[in-house]
């Protein structure tokens, strides 16, 4: 995988946890109890915010980390000779299509 594609892809990520996040914000209650797939322990929605965004800190030192800092990729989504990823369209036609958002 190239590294626009590894930076395009994390930062999925990041937009995939946000969104997440949103849905879970508007759909608890503050002291509605959650259970932690990981430890198994009772969490409420201020450590489980907490422990997401952890995640996307987690996500942000690999993106860093691709990118030494940002040093590796300057030009790199400047292509004026850009050519349309045909497989990524149809990708997004079906989910519009499907009436999915993205």
């Amino acid at each position: 995988m190239n590294t626009a594609k590894q930076i395009n892809q994390k930062l999925d990520d990041i937009l995939a946890i946000r969104a997440e996040i949103k849905r879970m914000d508007t759909d608890l209650k503050g002291n509605e109890p959650l259970k932690n797939i990981q430890t198994g322990e009772s969490v409420n929605k201020e450590e489980a915010l907490k422990v997401v965004e952890e995640m996307i800190d987690r996500i942000k030192f690999e993106l860093n980390e691709i990118t030494n800092n940002g040093k590796n990729i300057k030009n790199i989504f400047t292509n004026n000779y850009y050519i349309n990823d045909m497989m990524q369209d149809r990708e997004i036609s079906h989910e519009i299509k499907n009436g999915k958002k993205f």
